[in-house]
């Protein structure tokens, strides 16, 4: 079957916050996980695929087959490395394994508690990292290396990035599901006049450290008919990679159009311009990342994505609106299933059953990662046959 014939039919958002003390991340990927079946109006032992962590006791820490016992019943596929577990590279491994007919029925997701708290950051990894963390680097000066050479090449201003994450950041100051709700709002002076973390980037320019889940099911459109919501069907996606991720410290010219070719394949399998996309759920670790994949997407030439965002507005009554949940800079960072609820707002919006619902959404677009984590997956949906 095409890939079109995969759609999402189920979706599932835990709480998010900074910290969830009196929870564990195995009871959270389970709220999410079983959530989302309901969500989809499916048993737990309709479930036959899994690419969902298993993060505690009752069966192997990181072992997908762990959730066969849970789910009731044995399971067909399974994807347990840690980003098949989680948002578009999730999806489109599930995708798959639906069209080559291993299995009916899959649950992608997970959740994290007890890693973060007031005060945390984001690190690399639990593996050390040879040649960067010698430097002391982590995530954050590693993207900002990016930025400084792309500022330095092209002139992209600290203005330009500050409109980002003030865009974005206010975006979530108004949705009552983000840790950062009733924390705004932002202006661009708010963002400059805030500490500098790595030079270009401020504090509020950074994105979040919190905890919390997030779940989705896919199915066959065929059957998704016959659930309760609107299939969201997987029209089309493509990953890319450079090596491990934070291995290294970043360059321009190995990371600064990473996702260029990626995105060029999945708008061809998807059948869609990117004027099609009615909205963007881009992974923002940080402000600048979005003007980096505005370009990559093909929205704007290299190096005019600080003239881009500031005269085509992203905001949600733009022409362009870019994570009008709050994104990773306010809504929500949680371990790898922020590239979860990545997806989650696109099927939301398609749905009509966002925080911040857009008019006429009919397709969407979810990307994860970026140039200094060395990969880059993106996914296109849109509103499936009924």
């Amino acid at each position: 079957m095409p890939l079109q014939d995969v759609a999402v039919v189920g979706i599932y958002a835990t709480e998010q916050s900074r910290a969830l003390p009196r929870r564990t991340s195995l009871e959270l990927a389970q709220e999410a996980v079983f959530g989302a079946i309901a969500d989809a109006g499916l048993k737990p032992s309709d479930v036959d695929g899994v690419a969902a962590e298993w993060p505690g006791e009752g069966g192997r820490p990181g072992e997908g087959s762990s959730w066969a016992r849970a789910l009731g019943g044995p399971v067909r596929w399974i994807a347990d490395s840690l980003l098949d577990t989680s948002g578009v590279r999730g999806v489109l491994n599930a995708a798959a394994a639906i069209n080559a007919g291993l299995c009916d029925v899959v649950v992608v997701g997970g959740g994290m508690a007890g890693m973060f708290g007031p005060g945390a950051t984001v690190g690399a990894g639990a593996e050390p990292g040879e040649f960067t963390d010698v430097w002391g680097a982590y995530v954050v000066p590693l993207f900002a290396l990016v930025a400084a050479e792309h500022m330095h090449r092209f002139g992209t201003t600290p203005e330009q990035l500050a409109s980002v994450s003030a865009t974005i950041r206010n975006n979530g100051h108004t949705n009552p599901e983000a840790i950062m709700f009733g924390r705004g709002p932002y202006t661009v002076d708010d963002v400059l006049a805030s500490p500098m973390v790595a030079s270009p980037l401020h504090r509020l320019d950074v994105c979040l450290s919190g905890e919390g889940g997030a779940a989705v099911v896919l199915t066959s459109t065929a059957r998704a008919r016959d659930l309760p919501h609107i299939p969201v069907s997987v029209l089309g996606g493509s990953m890319e990679a450079v090596g491990r991720p934070y291995f290294t410290p970043p360059s321009y010219d190995a990371v600064g159009r990473l996702g260029t070719a990626a995105a060029e394949r999945a708008f061809a399998i998807a059948g869609r311009s990117r004027d099609d996309v009615d909205v963007l759920s881009l992974y923002d670790p940080n402000s600048f990342e979005i003007i980096r994949q505005l370009e990559i997407l093909g929205y704007c030439p290299e190096g005019e994505g600080g003239r881009y965002v500031t005269s085509e507005s992203i905001g949600i009554v733009g022409p362009r609106p870019v994570n009008p949940d709050g994104g990773c800079l306010s809504y929500a960072w949680n371990g790898t299933q922020q590239m979860t609820l990545k997806v989650i707002e696109c099927v939301r919006q398609i749905r009509g059953t966002a925080v911040h619902q857009l008019q006429g959404v009919e397709t969407a677009l979810a990307a994860n990662a970026g140039s200094a984590a060395g990969h880059y997956e993106l996914a296109i949906f849109g509103k499936g046959p009924r």
